[in-house]
């Protein structure tokens, strides 16, 4: 019995240390987004999120998580959920080898059910308005 007791416990504390490093390698923050790009037919938004590696490097650090869109009568409420420091790297308390000061753009674009029309547009992380800017077509 103490045998089984000792071998539960080993495998339990093997979990919680997993755990708590895979825990440690990546955080998640909605983006604040101060402007997107409409499509000419009214139905696409596009913004930019910046990333600390260019979009043409295989192995990114960043990438987009989750996207919301809801849609109401006079509002369009967007945000752009971002994973961070999903680079592998050898031990997790490592410093990343990529430089957080030049920051790369990625679209992410967000269809609409209906056309914006006159709604406003709000970043769900700051709960602020957002600049539209019309494409033109």
């Amino acid at each position: 019995m103490a045998t089984l007791r000792t071998s539960l416990g080993s495998r339990a504390l093997a979990v919680v240390c997993v755990s708590l490093v895979v825990a440690g390698c990546s955080t998640s923050e909605w983006r604040n987004v101060k402007n997107v790009t409409l499509s000419p037919d009214g139905r696409t938004l596009t913004m930019q999120v910046m990333f600390s590696r260019p979009p043409s490097n295989p192995e990114p650090c960043e990438r987009v998580a989750d996207t919301i869109v809801e849609e109401s009568a006079s509002t369009v409420v967007i945000g752009v959920l971002v994973e961070e420091d999903i680079c592998d790297r050898p031990w997790p308390w490592e410093e990343p080898t990529y430089s957080t000061l030049t920051g790369y753009p990625h679209p992410v674009q967000l269809r609409l059910k209906t056309p914006l029309g006159d709604r406003a547009v709000v970043n769900t992380a700051a709960e602020k308005p957002v600049a539209v800017n019309v494409q033109s077509g």
